[in-house]
């Protein structure tokens, strides 16, 4: 974490010229710019808003961990036949999980450098609230720092998904990843990673009680009261408004959720998770979306599912650059027609091409022949080969709350945890009968629900084609096979699998952290 100075004085001079550009004239110095970061209630919302625009950063959720890097590692992506002879082809690099050469290892530092710059930031910003001279309500108070410590503990599990050890292991005395708590800057010295680094248990010890502080915290989180209508189509003015564009209570029991999954504790895992699916059964804050409103909208994301996101103003801008190749050479990022066909959507009767299946299954839908044309040593497989229109920008004001929102976890994750629990726990009818809540929904006819005498293997089957199926761009499948430790995952290029190695699923801290 050297040189984190230059990432907390870069934020504060952008808070700084969005919110008061004759700071710098008056007081130049940045601890007085710190100072007044924190002097007011609507500064200190600025600051959080702050919080939440690096998130998006194309190193972080805006790219790296959700549409791009993770997801060639999970073989969402097909690369150019020529990429073995083209050593800048990063694609080609890390689906086949090589993290030493340069452009790789330049992608994974730039997710190190701006995940813990962030958190530093983060802190930096409980700091500030916590000191700040501003007359806030404990209610206000407490929901800005909940979201700050839930906003922290969701970064950092993400890094430890990343970085950390495979498989986890609560016994292991290695030291792995620092949790970082602390607004003050650290600077590699010796002794440094025995001083700050933690081990696995550590680590994740830390998390959730990051996690329970925030739980504490959000209790007034406005989310809370179904009738408050704080999630709609259309953006909406004020701090509450629009809760699942922000860190909110359920998201977090979303992410106790996912932590407790990853680390073994599944009946807890399933008991958090059930405390969002149980308001859907409900009908109380968030809704399956109706099938035949996805098309005209265009809403892919399932909006109304989404338990938190955050907004990213550069979708199209990004997705023209990686999924029409109009800007990176050598690197585009579409899917194999054969991968589609016959391994993510693999099981549905007489299909003969992706227009087909989407009349099968609405999430196919979303995907749409490419149009680019090969050149400059691009070559594919003969199939064709496909984009997806999931983060198309909608132009109907009916819905602008779907525009440029980035999701980052949804309810049917939330089932899908629970059924994983039934599965291991021998209860495969409930597992079933959990899955197929959600195909009830994505699907156009019973006879592609799951088999009430489907075994555990077919099962387990069923639910890496579902994450595959529903969380494309959203960084989720890659973790989920490390966490259930497979050994085979997609090819990604034709038909059938690939063996996946321990090895392959350790990727190394960059070397410049380690370099004292």
């Amino acid at each position: 974490m050297k040189n984190m100075k230059i990432y907390i004085l870069s934020f504060l001079f952008a808070l700084a010229c969005t919110a008061c550009n004759d700071w710098l004239d008056v007081d130049p110095k940045d601890k007085v710019l710190e100072e007044k970061q924190y002097s007011t209630e609507d500064y200190i919302n600025s600051a959080l808003n702050g919080l939440y625009r690096q998130m998006v950063s194309t190193n972080l959720y805006g790219g790296q961990l959700s549409q791009t890097s993770v997801e060639a590692m999970a073989h969402y992506y097909v690369y150019s036949s020529a990429a073995a002879s083209i050593s800048s082809d990063v694609i080609y690099q890390l689906s086949k999980w090589s993290y030493t050469s340069d452009r790789a290892k330049a992608k994974l530092l730039n997710v190190w450098k701006d995940g813990y710059s962030t958190l530093l930031n983060i802190n930096n910003y409980i700091r500030g609230v916590n000191e700040s001279p501003a007359l806030l309500s404990k209610e206000h108070k407490n929901l800005l720092l909940g979201e700050a410590y839930a906003l922290r503990a969701y970064l950092h599990f993400d890094l430890f998904r990343l970085y950390g050890p495979y498989p986890y292991d609560a016994n292991s005395a290695d030291k792995v990843l620092p949790y970082n708590r602390s607004a003050d800057i650290t600077m590699n010295h010796d002794g440094y990673e025995e001083n700050i680094y933690s081990t696995p248990k550590e680590y994740i010890e830390l998390l959730l009680k990051d996690i329970e502080e925030a739980k504490g915290l959000l209790q007034d989180d406005p989310i809370l009261d179904p009738a408050s209508e704080s999630i709609t189509n259309v953006l909406q003015e004020g701090f509450y408004k629009n809760r699942n564009r922000r860190m909110n209570y359920y998201a977090l029991k979303g992410l106790e959720a996912r932590v407790l999954q990853y680390i073994g504790r599944d009946t807890e895992a399933a008991a958090a998770a059930k405390v969002i699916t149980d308001l859907v059964e409900a009908n109380q804050v968030f809704y399956w979306m109706n099938k035949s409103n996805v098309v005209r909208q265009n809403n892919y994301i399932f909006f109304s599912e989404v338990i938190f996101g955050i907004n990213n103003s550069n979708f199209r801008s990004n997705g023209t650059s990686w999924y029409l190749g109009e800007t990176i050479t050598k690197e585009i990022y579409v899917m194999n027609e054969d991968n589609l066909m016959k391994n993510i959507f693999n099981g549905y009767d007489n299909e003969t091409s992706v227009e087909e299946l989407a009349n099968k299954d609405i999430r196919a839908k979303q995907w749409g022949f490419s149009n680019l044309v090969p050149d400059n040593g691009i070559v594919f497989p003969s199939v064709s080969y496909y984009v997806s229109s999931k983060y198309k920008v909608v132009a109907d004001e009916a819905y602008n709350a779907v525009n440029d929102f980035q999701p980052l976890m949804r309810v049917s994750e939330m089932y899908y945890i629970q059924a994983e629990t039934a599965m291991k726990a021998g209860n495969t009818a409930n597992a079933v009968a959990l899955i197929n809540k959600v195909l009830v929904n994505r699907v156009g006819t019973d006879q592609y629900y799951l088999s009430t005498s489907a075994t555990a293997v077919e099962i387990r089957a069923a639910l890496t084609k579902e994450y595959y199926r529903e969380f494309f761009g959203e960084g989720q499948v890659w973790f989920y096979h490390k966490r259930i430790q497979s050994t085979s995952i997609f090819s990604g290029r034709v038909e059938g699998t690939e063996d996946v190695t321990k090895s392959d699923y350790i990727v190394p801290i960059p070397d410049e952290e380690k370099n004292i």
